[in-house]
């Protein structure tokens, strides 16, 4: 037997060829094959139709899995199971003698005690068996090549193997001569049912099947798709893809072909003759009477007991005796079709995304049934079955804040429905315990005060509304109920109390967002105010004054945040047919300009009821792409840039500090712990945190799962923060272009190995990062790799992935 280590695959005529790849044939057969091949037949492509593939490799390298199989002898672990179950037979058989007497006395029968797996079988199941080398799988792999290179039109196509045995392992060459493809000449319509040919022609131009292209017979299934789509979306709710058909005519010479699409009549069965098929053309469907079920069960789908019947919009509901919990109108909203309309699926799609989306429903379903065979009428059901109404949540949370440690309890409360439009409500009162770092005392050492008692008191109250429409002043805005709309306010109270200071900061907010396409997604932040009381000790103040921080003193002093923005969030995610994505973020604030201009036309000074406030400029791109190497396996990058304009007034000079950008921590560069690294060179003793105006960050991240709970990722982490103003206590912190501490000799490399917990609802991650390049240090010692490795690591907790 032989451990199949490698399947290959070759293309010898591309290495002999007078194209590109005859000009390489420096290049391995793959490698060539990469740059000339059409993506559908190239070699990725290929090799998921190989039968039998090698055991899973970590980084490509280590076959963990088959170590961890390997770890157990599969003979000893089979006499041991047999054993076990043998014992379980007998005590069973004997548990089955008493509960028989027991039955006969009281009626009643034990349930046995279910088998478990031994540790040897666990360790078994998470592995893999060694993949052994099957001649019958060669065998079927090299038809399952022919048949794929024959439907993407290399019918003269030859598939052949090899393969190659040494010391026990072997590899599996796969040599593939494609042959000349068959491309497409001419493309025709032969249509049965005039009906229909206005909507085809009229769309001719999205055709898939184009001249000049290969044979593809994937391009035909989707075209398929594609004219039966079309059809139900103008009213044709009967047609399916069976009707459409395909004449293929190859025996034209010069590896061409040409194509006639058909599209059959309607067929019914002749209700006088049950053998007999009848050929009608296509109808056209309206919808007929709407019904919506309020309170349905789909467990108990005849049960619905005495209803209220209410009609809105020529639309009737049917709602249990004195039930009902939703306006009809805000429903309606959420329907986009009514009596009388052609039936179109796209409508019936975005029915289903718009109610989905109300979240308070949990099952929703939409039917259709013709009002008789002959008709073409529809009747149509709306089953929606609601959420519960109201519900209280104790939750307990551990949280890891920058690095501050903490627990956390909260009290919720949500409604849905709350003014019987969808709206939903939550309440939430939080009580938490942090670990914070004392300042007072330690401006003058190296040490900053670390401590880890909980000494930080945080509480307050979390109220939200969400209203799924758009409320004054968006309706203004031209956006299509399909698009989702939601309407949001919050008010959140938190209150701080540590040993050196107390702060107070009230939020109120309103915001708007909605969906742009299927992809992009929008939210304007309309107006977020944020007033900070703050009460401080007299140490802590001066502590923070001898730093000469201006974001941290207007951070714990009393102001106001006033400010507005807009987000895009672009996601290229398909959830039914996973592939490599792209994901993009982008993020603009302002800050401060209305009372500005207020003050300035006023001649007042820069105040805000009475408060300084924030005036500053932000902005942020954050772009990841996604690689799906396989279903375990992914390979994510990510490049972040951002920064911040603070707009000097009579009292603030800097951004505030919830709004300034920051480097390390678990979701950025793990080297470092969060806000200790930077801003650009600085390498004196840090204070409580070390932010910036300015940010640049890149990052790749390859993920693997081992195991169903235990998952690894090695990651590369660099980037850093800078300051725009100068700051004498922050030396080489500004962003400069050019001189020997320009931006680019200030960048920080780190990288490391992750552990990845996914308990399907969350991950739990442990990040070990090791810095590799430190700005801070002295020119010519940034680089780390002689400093002892242990010394340099870096332990970061997470929950959810970084990016």
């Amino acid at each position: 037997e032989y451990l199949l280590s490698q399947n290959r695959i070759i293309y010898p005529d591309l290495a002999n060829s007078k194209t590109l790849a005859g000009k390489l044939t420096s290049l391995p057969g793959e490698q060539i094959a990469i740059l000339t091949l059409p993506p559908e037949i190239a070699v990725k492509q290929l090799m998921a139709y190989i039968k039998q593939k090698p055991n899973t490799k970590i980084l490509g390298i280590l076959p963990f899995h088959l170590l961890v199989y390997n770890l157990v002898d599969p003979e000893k672990e089979a006499e041991d199971v047999v054993l076990k179950k043998r014992k379980i037979d007998d005590k069973n058989k004997k548990i089955d003698e008493k509960n028989i007497i027991r039955e006969q006395q009281h009626k009643k029968l034990k349930k046995h005690k279910s088998y478990r797996r031994t540790f040897g079988e666990w360790l078994m199941s998470v592995g893999e068996p060694p993949v052994i080398l099957d001649s019958v799988l060669i065998r079927n792999s090299v038809k399952q090549l022919t048949l794929l290179l024959q439907s993407k039109g290399y019918f003269e196509c030859r598939v052949s193997d090899s393969v190659r045995a040494k010391v026990h392992k072997a590899v599996v060459l796969y040599y593939i001569r494609l042959g000349k493809p068959h491309k497409i000449k001419n493309v025709q319509y032969e249509i049965e049912d005039p009906e229909l040919a206005p909507f085809i022609f009229a769309d001719s131009v999205s055709c898939l099947i184009k001249l000049g292209d290969n044979y593809n017979a994937d391009n035909f299934q989707n075209e398929r798709e594609r004219i039966t789509r079309k059809l139900n979306d103008e009213g044709f709710y009967a047609f399916s893809k069976s009707y459409v058909h395909y004449d293929i005519d190859s025996n034209m010479g010069h590896h061409q072909m040409n194509v006639i699409i058909g599209i059959k009549k309607y067929a019914v069965q002749d209700s006088a003759y049950r053998d007999s098929i009848i050929e009608t053309p296509h109808k056209r469907f309206y919808i007929n009477n709407m019904y919506v079920q309020m309170q349905y069960n789909p467990a108990t789908p005849n049960a619905l007991g005495t209803l209220d019947t209410l009609m809105v919009d020529s639309t009737t509901f049917l709602n249990p005796t004195g039930q009902l919990r939703f306006h009809p109108k805000r429903i309606l909203a959420k329907i986009f079709f009514r009596k009388g309309d052609l039936y179109s699926i796209s409508n019936v799609e975005y029915t289903y995304t718009g109610l989905s989306q109300l979240k308070v429903f949990r099952y929703v379903n939409i039917k259709f049934e013709r009002v008789s065979p002959q008709s073409n009428l529809l009747n149509c059901y709306i089953q929606l079955m609601p959420n519960t109404r109201q519900s209280i949540a104790l939750e307990g949370v551990g949280n890891n804040t920058g690095g501050a440690l903490g627990v956390q309890g909260d009290l919720a409360y949500q409604n849905n429905s709350i003014f019987k439009g969808a709206e939903l409500l939550q309440i939430k009162f939080k009580y938490g315990l942090e670990a914070q770092t004392l300042l007072s005392g330690t401006s003058q050492s190296t040490d900053v005060g670390k401590t880890l008692s909980l000494n930080t008191i945080d509480f307050g109250p979390e109220i939200s509304l969400s209203v799924p429409r758009a409320l004054i002043p968006f309706t203004i805005i031209p956006v299509k109920p399909r698009a989702n709309p939601q309407t949001a306010l919050k008010f959140t109270y938190d209150y701080q109390q540590q040993t050196e200071y107390t702060r107070e900061i009230a939020t109120i907010g309103y915001h708007y967002d909605w969906n742009m396409t299927d992809k992009w997604h929008v939210t304007w932040k309309f107006i977020e105010v944020s007033f900070v009381n703050a009460i401080n000790s007299d140490a802590f103040l001066n502590a923070i004054k001898n730093t000469d921080n201006f974001i941290l003193l207007s951070s714990f002093t009393t102001h106001t945040i006033n400010d507005g923005g807009v987000t895009f969030i672009y996601n290229g995610q398909n959830q039914t047919k996973p592939h490599s994505f792209n994901f993009l973020r982008l993020d603009a604030e302002l800050s401060g300009f209305v009372p500005h201009y207020v003050d300035q036309s006023l001649n007042a000074p820069d105040k805000l009821f009475g408060n300084p406030y924030s005036h500053y400029v932000l902005g942020q791109v954050d772009f990841r792409h996604y690689f799906l190497l396989d279903k375990e396996e992914k390979i994510v990058v990510r490049a972040l840039a951002g920064t911040g304009i603070p707009i000097i007034n009579d009292t603030i000079k800097e951004l505030p500090f919830d709004k300034s950008f920051w480097a390390g921590g678990s979701d950025d560069i793990r080297a470092w712990a969060a806000r200790t690294l930077g801003p650009g060179g600085y390498n004196l003793p840090a204070i409580i945190a070390q932010v910036g105006d300015i940010k640049l960050e890149a990052n790749i991240e390859y993920r693997v799962s081992l195991i169903k709970l235990l998952g690894l990722g090695f990651f590369i982490d660099a980037g850093n923060v800078w300051l725009l103003n100068k700051n004498p206590q922050e030396p080489n912190a500004n962003f400069l272009l050019t001189g020997p501490n320009n931006f680019l000799n200030q960048v920080a490399v780190g990288g490391g190995i992750g552990l990845r917990f996914d308990f399907t609802y969350f991950v739990f991650r442990f990040d070990f990062g090791v810095p590799f390049r430190d700005p801070a240090k002295p020119a010519g010692q940034e680089w780390l790799f002689n400093t002892p490795l242990l010394n340099r690591t870096e332990l970061n907790l997470g929950i959810g992935y970084p990016f």
